[in-house]
């Protein structure tokens, strides 16, 4: 079962979030036939999308939106505070790779942007972009949060692919500096990091995903949360209704006569929404009744 942990540790002065997202990766090969190299960018950052979702409270949200101008195209993934996450990329069928390993600096490209929007639930929602300089994206999320978030980080990310395109494990960690922090943490961090260079391996090796916190503060953290961590879109062919019926009588009605349906699928989950002649018909009919209203 894919699962985040919230965290403090060096006597609360450090938060630390720690997830497996294996499961919700394969769920999104699935959905979206995901070649490896697509995979693995796409699982990592729906696993960067769990940790900010799971910063979150109440009903906040948020999309991250990656375009490095590789040949993956555009990322987008969509997250909350209960960590549901969804996500999809603009050319699913891409693999490359270097040396018997996944490229995802070559997939992904390092020539564009990182767009983060949060709802937070205010008058207007809060968007921040910054370059996307290398194409790691362990390297860019860290740069991410110190220029945008003015919070330090530290960033590990790892996913593992079978031959026959199975996730076999996938997941991220994220250490971040509290206020409060002394210069001894930053020390104490830094000498550690080395430990979290493979995090592939890492959550190969620990199951349970206490123990990699354990790995790196010994006895000096306390759990505070564990989350549940899964895909989820929340698209329904009601919701799926409402927007066709934004397009207006004329429209539908041409819709009607030139193919007699329509077929709507959700870039997100891959879901097809198909409506019959009936179906646009009656969609007229509830246009013409409303406008008359």
């Amino acid at each position: 079962m894919d699962y985040l942990l919230k965290a403090l540790a060096l006597s609360e002065r450090v938060r630390v979030y720690v997830t497996r997202t294996t499961e919700m990766t394969n769920d999104a090969i699935a959905k979206h036939d995901l070649w490896p190299s697509a995979a693995s960018v796409l699982g990592k950052t729906m696993t960067i999308g769990a940790i900010m979702g799971a910063m979150l409270k109440g009903e906040e949200a948020l999309t991250i939106k990656i375009d490095g101008n590789g040949p993956v195209g555009v990322v987008t993934v969509d997250a909350n505070a209960k960590c549901e996450v969804r996500g999809y990329v603009e050319s699913p069928h891409v693999h490359f790779s270097k040396q018997n390993k996944i490229d995802d600096v070559y997939t992904l490209g390092y020539n564009g942007y990182i767009d983060v929007i949060k709802d937070l639930k205010l008058k207007d929602l809060f968007t921040s972009s910054i370059p996307l300089e290398t194409g790691d994206l362990a390297k860019d999320f860290t740069y991410y949060f110190t220029c945008s978030e003015q919070v330090p980080s530290a960033i590990s990310l790892g996913s593992s692919f079978d031959v026959d395109n199975r996730c076999t494990v996938c997941g991220g960690i994220i250490i971040q500096l509290l206020p409060n922090a002394l210069e001894e943490d930053i020390e104490f961090i830094e000498k550690r990091l080395d430990l979290l260079s493979n995090m592939s391996t890492l959550l190969t090796q620990y199951e349970n995903l206490e123990e990699i916190i354990k790995l790196v503060f010994e006895e000096d953290y306390v759990i505070l949360e564990k989350v549940s961590v899964k895909f989820h879109c929340p698209c329904t062919k009601n919701n799926i209704t409402g927007i066709i019926m934004t397009l207006g009588k004329e429209q539908l009605q041409e819709i009607l006569d030139t193919d007699k349906k329509a077929e709507v699928i959700c870039h997100y989950c891959n879901t097809h929404y198909t409506y019959d002649e009936d179906d646009l018909k009656e969609l007229i009919h509830l246009i013409e009744r409303k406008n008359k209203q």
